[in-house]
Order: structure tokens, then sequence, then C-alpha cells
């Protein structure tokens, strides 16, 4: 059997659903940042993550762990749901 991990954030307050890579994942992070007129730096200290990791994530380049996806998308205000599912 192999299981497939998908990731689905959601806005809460535009209520949409998206399946994403982690290039979308970041651009999504970059622009609710931006839109609370927060810099990484800002970010990095709200989180304590650091500032190369905001920077890797928001570019696509990053493997953030768990932890470290639920501690930005907390203080963005964003919500994550996971879904397995089996494939064949």
């Amino acid at each position: 059997m192999h299981f497939k991990l998908v990731i689905v954030l959601i806005l809460l307050n535009l209520r949409n659903i998206l399946l994403m890579d982690q290039l979308e994942i970041g651009r999504i992070i970059q622009q609710r940042r931006v839109s609370l007129s927060l810099n990484q730096e800002d970010l990095a200290e709200m989180t304590g993550i650091t500032t190369k990791t905001i920077y890797l994530i928001e570019n696509g380049k990053g493997n953030p762990s768990f932890s470290t996806l639920s501690r930005l998308l907390e203080v963005l205000g964003l919500d994550m749901t996971i879904q397995i599912k089996m494939i064949s």
C-alpha cells in the first residue's frame, strides 16, 4: 500500500480550498505576509523561524516540517487541512 499526502490550505476569510505544491504554498504564505504588512524579519520574529527558512519556503525551495508550516500558518491567520488518501 502507498499513501499520498495532499496538503490543503484554506484561506479563512475567502474559504477557498486549494490543492497545492511547495511553490504554491510559498506564494500563499508570501501573499498573506505582504497583505498583513509584514516583512520576512517580522514574520521570523513572530514565529521563531529563521528569515532564511521563510525565504526558502516562500520561493518554493524550502521543505518545511509540519511544525514549521503550522507555526507560519497560525501567525498568518491561515488554516491547514491534511488529507491522506490511499493510491493504487
